[in-house]
């Protein structure tokens, strides 16, 4: 069995719906063959690794079936997310500004030089 994190990397990879669409049609080729059935054998000789058959065989039944393959989903939050990101510019702007208001304005330091206390002997 594969690990976790690299069937979530095949699942999230750009090309992830071409591997679903070819696993589809070999698994359709098997279903109408002489076995009348495809096996993780025959996904095996098709070419796909270990990683891809448990990382797009259920999507590629779902398709099969007209049922979405769920390979686009965005996890909660991700939307809001993205939405937040772009109002950054303008919350770094807005603190800026504030701090600036608050500040008060830059001035040259006043130096005042007092006569020598005459130490006490």
């Amino acid at each position: 069995m594969p690990s976790p994190s690299l069937v979530h990397a095949a699942r999230r990879a750009p090309d992830a719906l071409d591997h679903v669409i070819r696993m589809v049609r070999v698994m359709q080729e098997r279903a109408t063959g002489p076995e009348e059935a495809c096996t993780v054998v025959h996904l095996f000789q098709a070419g796909f690794t270990e990683v891809q058959v448990h990382a797009y065989r259920d999507p590629a039944r779902a398709m099969m079936q007209g049922l979405p393959t769920g390979l686009r989903h965005n996890p909660p939050g991700r939307l809001a997310a993205k939405l937040a990101l772009r109002r950054v510019p303008e919350i770094r702007a807005a603190i800026a500004e504030r701090q600036v208001a608050d500040r008060p304005a830059w001035t040259t330091p006043v130096i005042r030089e007092s006569e020598p206390t005459e130490a006490a002997s």
